[in-house]
């Protein structure tokens, strides 16, 4: 299973009326599954970890704040990927696959961007844009201009046709930094340790920086993560005047280079280890915790710290947790 897989395993618990009639009504049909969605002026809080849309979900009271964007797609967007966190939510083998990733958090949102783009975007649409040929950063303006859908709905929808490992950026044009991106993982080996995310900065001297208003181009150039990494792809780009749309591509897609002789790629990877919980043994891999070193168990989710937080029990005086056996009728040794 991958992103793709999980987000059209959800769209598919919908009834069709309800996957058919969100694009034409998003907030009927979030009522129509029992969610109270809210409009806010200003988010107090938002999506950790790249969340691009402006808009966050209280999952077990059903509700959905949402900043509204009049004269603007984004709002449908934004209500696509929150219900995308609801559907999750209710799919347990999501959440264990989830746990076994490095990043589950920047995957979790990556799965609920595609959601929002299946809800939005019919395959027929993609299809009629891009043809046969290899995907372009045009397509994305091209899907835009074709449909009601936002940008990053278009961005996903193209990030989803690539061929290999990718990804198609929004980048602002004013503040050089990452507006949106969606990844495609490689099918084999999963996420690059390099890739453009949201936030990250396109470093000064890139040649997406000097890309006129209204021109376009192709190389075999770089990204550079905040942290110093760096990676070499293959980059179509476009620029509508405020912002540039950019593709990056693991294979040379569009003819760029004459000789091709590709360094190996490293890929993100996460150690396994042996759990004993939920009544049985399991070896799983997956990043442990980083306070008591264990893995987590893809039942319940939890490490062996986390699964001692949650039997402490609080002292009725003070109110600080103790494990079960240091309490005497609900007292600390203190309190008593």
């Amino acid at each position: 299973m991958n992103v793709e897989t999980w987000a059209a395993k959800a769209v598919g618990g919908l009834s069709p009326a309800l996957t058919h009639g969100f694009a034409l009504d998003p907030l009927g049909t979030l009522g129509a599954l029992g969610l109270t969605a809210q409009p806010v002026g200003r988010l107090s809080s938002t999506r950790g970890d790249g969340g691009a849309c402006d808009g966050v979900s209280y999952l077990d009271d059903d509700i959905v704040l949402y900043a509204p964007t009049p004269n603007s797609r984004r709002e449908n967007f934004t209500l696509g990927h929150e219900l995308g966190h609801w559907l999750a939510n209710r799919d347990d083998e999501l959440i264990n696959w989830l746990a076994d990733q490095r990043d589950p958090t920047a995957q979790l949102e990556t799965v609920c961007d595609r959601i929002a783009q299946q809800l939005l975007m019919p395959a027929g649409a993609i299809d009629q844009v891009v043809g046969d040929g290899p995907v372009s950063a045009q397509h994305v303006l091209d899907l835009y201009a074709a449909t009601n859908a936002s940008r990053p709905v278009c961005a996903i929808a193209i990030a989803s046709r690539l061929r290999a490992m990718g990804a198609v950026a929004i980048i602002d044009a004013n503040t050089w930094e990452v507006d949106f991106v969606s990844v495609r993982p490689d099918p084999g080996r999963g996420w690059p340790a390099v890739f453009p995310w949201t936030g990250h900065a396109v470093q000064a001297g890139h040649p997406l920086r000097v890309l006129k208003p209204g021109s376009s181009d192709r190389w075999r150039s770089f990204w550079a993560a905040p942290w110093g990494s760096r990676a070499d792809y293959y980059i179509d780009a476009v620029h509508d005047g405020r912002r540039v749309i950019a593709v990056f591509a693991d294979t040379d897609l569009w003819g760029v280079s004459r000789l091709h002789i590709e360094p190996d790629r490293e890929y993100l990877s996460a150690p396994t280890g042996e759990v004993t919980c939920c009544g049985a043994t399991r070896r799983v891999r997956g990043y442990p915790c980083p306070t008591c070193g264990g893995q987590h168990c893809p039942t319940c989710g939890r490490c062996r710290c986390e699964k001692l937080a949650a039997s402490d029990t609080q002292c009725r005086i003070c109110h600080l947790t103790f494990r079960p056996h240091l309490l005497v009728e609900g007292l600390c040794e203190d309190c008593r």
